[in-house]
């Protein structure tokens, strides 16, 4: 059982998720003023990207316990679009996502996701429903003294839309992890000043975070390649 564990991930997602750990443990260790809630969600969260690389619905189930300690964290630094976003957004959606992910396994593989193919409409409809959403959060955030609100208004909607392409199966929501990880190393690296060098593994961890979304979108591409190349038995996905 454990070599088939150690096998079934390759090399280089070998190579990615120890040299995540170990640069957010350095970057812990040698911070003067430690957060260990920052520290631990910082570590569910790259192990969750690292799994959902592979497509597999066990990456939704650590990304549940990262949106837990992550939000918590967000709330203590008066982070409270952060806080918002994880608790009623993203918290349900990978939920969700885990039903779905199960509803449509890759050929009755129960450790890979059956990858989907949006229309052009519904990436149309997403970001009306983005940018719909994202307003009406600007001004709730700014009614509760956010810091940071327009940058904090930024992360909200590469967020919501990383997620739902996320729950919809499609590729590209890695990309919009992406523009959120960018998104959010400038968001707590502005906390700095104010948090003091506590807030220093976040920044670094999401600096981790963009270089293992980034492997997760060239995963995904594989795998829908071979997908699309080897057709299921399966035709039916279910939405």
């Amino acid at each position: 059982m454990f070599k088939k564990f150690i096998k079934y991930f390759n090399i280089a997602e070998w190579t990615l998720w120890i040299l995540s750990i170990t640069v957010i443990s350095v970057g812990f260790a040698v911070s003067s003023e430690r957060s260990v809630l920052s520290y631990l969600s910082s570590l569910a969260g790259v192990t969750c990207v690292i799994v959902n690389a592979k497509g597999n619905v066990a990456g939704q189930a650590v990304s549940i316990i990262f949106a837990l300690l992550y939000a918590i964290y967000a709330y203590q630094q008066h982070y409270y679009g952060e806080m918002l976003i994880y608790i009623c957004l993203m918290l349900p959606i990978h939920i969700i996502s885990i039903i779905t992910w199960l509803r449509n396994k890759y050929n009755g593989n129960a450790h890979e996701v059956k990858i989907n193919s949006l229309r052009p409409l519904e990436y149309v409809l997403t970001g009306f429903g983005a940018v719909a959403v994202t307003v009406a959060f600007y001004f709730l955030l700014g009614a509760l003294k956010t810091d940071n609100l327009i940058v904090s208004t930024v992360s909200l909607t590469t967020s919501i839309t990383a997620a739902y392409l996320m729950l919809r199966r499609c590729e590209f929501f890695s990309l919009f992890f992406i523009a959120n990880d960018i998104v959010l190393i400038v968001l707590w690296s502005m906390k700095i000043s104010t948090a003091g060098v506590q807030v220093l593994p976040s920044v670094i961890a999401f600096t981790m975070f963009l270089a293992n979304d980034a492997y997760c979108f060239i995963s995904w591409q594989k795998i829908k390649r071979r997908q699309r190349a080897h057709k299921p038995n399966e035709q039916n996905a279910k939405p």
